[in-house]
């Protein structure tokens, strides 16, 4: 199974700035070589980057492709039961319990330490994107990290992406929706159950269950949430 880092959605965040193609003036690249900064101004410029090059030594929370799979075959069956579509529906959700099964299985490699309202349930990460704060305003220096944080993406290097940003003063938040596996995996099985009955309104509701289900959260970068088996005590403690 692959496993998507985060960051899916950031080169659409940073076209919504605008910024991505443009380019620096004459005089900020004048003043970058005009010669070695002040020591106060220097120390000030190395604390930031080793505080920033610590942030990014942490791993991101990965997406389940499981789980997010499991959610597309589940609006594709309550689209099909929308258009009477019963036999599609049917494909759908089995599709759906397949994919949701598997998800269970791998949920401890994605579950997230967080206050849930089901605490019994697992919750896993199922899609996530990176965006531009409103509160960006727009210069030369932020284009040039901005710029270079799309060229790491291109290479796959999230987390040097992120340094940048950071070391810019690019504000940017983490949004993640979150599925409770457990619930959606009873859910989905009941809606499965309830098309073979020809019930097709009430598996509806029952996959619209899960879909109400969901949680929709967002963190800073520097303060997403760990991985449930990161933050579990070790046999030692």
């Amino acid at each position: 199974m692959n496993k998507k880092y985060l960051l899916t959605a950031i080169s659409a965040a940073l076209l919504s700035t605008g910024m991505i193609t443009t380019n620096l003036s004459p005089a900020f690249a004048a003043s970058e070589s005009a010669g070695t900064p002040a020591p106060a101004a220097a120390q000030v410029s190395n604390e930031r980057q080793d505080k920033q090059a610590q942030t990014a030594e942490r791993d991101l929370f990965k997406v389940s492709d499981d789980a997010l799979l499991s959610m597309r075959d589940m609006h594709s069956a309550r689209l099909a039961i929308f258009n009477g579509d019963t036999a599609q529906a049917r494909t759908y959700v089995d599709a759906a319990v397949t994919r949701i099964d598997a998800a269970i299985k791998d949920a401890d490699k994605y579950a997230l330490d967080i206050k849930a309202p089901k605490a019994e349930d697992t919750y896993i990460p199922f899609n996530a994107s990176l965006t531009v704060l409103d509160t960006l305003e727009p210069n030369d220096a932020k284009a040039k990290h901005i710029a270079k944080a799309n060229e790491h993406l291109h290479r796959g290097e999230q987390k040097q992406a992120l340094e940048t940003l950071k070391l810019g003063e690019v504000d940017v938040a983490v949004t993640t929706e979150l599925l409770p596996v457990k619930f959606a995996r009873t859910q989905i099985a009941q809606a499965a159950s309830l098309i073979g009955a020809g019930k097709y309104y009430e598996a509806n509701l029952a996959l619209k269950a899960v879909d109400d289900a969901a949680l929709v959260q967002t963190y800073a970068v520097d303060a997403t949430p760990k991985a449930k088996h990161d933050s579990a005590p070790s046999a030692q403690e």
